[in-house]
């Protein structure tokens, strides 16, 4: 089995345990710029993820006033 990641209508699969900045660094995407989700729950940097998680990256966007 292997971690499912999903980026809009993109996956990717990592074999193994590996924590969400981990994850996200092999995809070279910035933690402070996406939001991940496992089973409706928001996961922090250091939350780990297992064989069989499907989760979302979601880009978070930030816009400004003027």
């Amino acid at each position: 089995m292997s971690v499912v990641l999903i980026l809009r209508k993109q996956e990717f699969k990592i074999e193994g345990t590996i924590t969400v900045k981990e994850a996200l660094k092999r995809l070279n995407l910035s933690p402070e710029s996406h939001l991940v989700v496992r089973n409706g729950e928001l996961l922090n940097e250091n939350d780990v993820l297992r064989d069989g998680d499907v989760v979302k990256i979601v880009p978070s966007i930030s816009g400004g006033g003027r």
